[in-house]
């Protein structure tokens, strides 16, 4: 009997390959928290309209179609927004009260033209909402910080750290 030595050699970068990558996640260091603390998981079933309330947007639930991304100002409703952070972007809402000058950072830091050329986000709905318990609420999957005030540095890396950990990262 012949031994065909190309299913030996195949068979052996199958298991080369895969104690690589189990080795890879061994050693791996584990990831440090996301900013913004967790939330419980409402589900992500698709409606035509569904009330929310409360002080707090809601990171997960029932949704509607999502909002265009960008600035708003008006309000937007909850349920599409809940669509927009199922599709990995990020809600930042604030009081309609804000300090106006704090309006303006968030949107220049939030939107083009970008007031830091270093921090250039996609994916993100940006509206205020009166329902508000914080004067800033940032949103994501799952996941909310509030904020008493424009904190440049918060923002920045919650936006950068939670931007696309969602059900659905790569739909726009």
């Amino acid at each position: 009997m012949k031994v065909k030595p190309f299913p030996i050699v195949i068979g052996a970068i199958v298991i080369a390959f895969g104690g690589a990558l189990v080795i890879g996640k061994i050693n791996r260091p584990p990831e440090t928290p996301r900013p913004g603390i967790e939330q419980a998981d409402h589900g992500r079933e698709h409606v035509s309209s569904k009330e929310y309330g409360g002080d707090q947007p809601p990171t997960s639930g029932s949704h509607a179609n999502p909002v265009a991304w960008g600035v708003y100002d008006t309000e937007v409703r909850d349920d599409q927004a809940i669509h927009n952070m199922e599709h990995s972007g990020i809600y930042v809402s604030y009081q309609p009260d804000l300090p106006q000058d704090q309006i303006e950072k968030l949107k220049g830091l939030l939107s083009a033209p970008f007031s830091n050329s270093e921090f250039k986000p996609t994916k993100i709905v940006l509206a205020p909402r009166q329902a508000n318990k914080s004067p800033i609420e940032l949103s994501s999957w799952r996941r909310s910080e509030s904020l008493a005030s424009y904190d440049q540095k918060k923002i920045e890396e919650y936006v950068m750290r939670n931007l696309g950990k969602s059900p659905e990262p790569l739909a726009r």
